[in-house]
């Protein structure tokens, strides 16, 4: 199993900063790979996210995993039309937050997967390029909490 982990703190209570996660029309508004988000980001409800990745849409079909209010979600993504899942299997994606101090939030962005055959040859490339979508994402989240 893959697990894929960034970090970032962010200068914002961590409140604001679940807000901005949990609440499906504030994340599409900071996240910069998703267009729409159909459905609620609470445990067991399934979610369909509109993206735009690599300048092509498509969608993936997700369903909240874990959920701790204020502190933590997961997404099984179930299946997506971006070509991630023909690589991996067993794929879970989601935040953490962690408050530190006064005004200020470590968030982790995680990936869990297993990569499938012949895919597991190119691992490297793949740990690559999970890393770059998250970074993205976590500065996305840090520029909208932060403003």
């Amino acid at each position: 199993m893959e697990d894929i982990a960034d970090e970032v703190v962010i200068s914002a209570p961590a409140d604001l900063v679940w807000k901005a996660i949990a609440d499906p029309g504030e994340h599409v508004a900071w996240h910069p790979f998703a267009t729409a988000i159909d459905g609620q980001h609470a445990l067991g409800e399934a979610r369909t996210c509109s993206v735009v990745i690599g300048g092509k849409p498509g969608t993936s079909q997700e369903w909240c995993s874990a959920y701790e209010e204020g502190s933590a979600i997961m997404w099984s993504v179930e299946g997506d039309s971006t070509g991630f899942s023909r690589m991996v299997t067993d794929w879970r994606t989601g935040f953490s937050l962690q408050p530190q101090g006064l005004g200020a939030t470590l968030v982790r962005a995680q990936s869990l997967f297993r990569p499938r055959l012949p895919a597991r040859l190119m691992a490297p490339l793949i740990r690559r390029k999970f890393h770059q979508a998250q970074r993205a994402i976590l500065d996305g989240l840090r520029q909208h909490a932060e403003q």
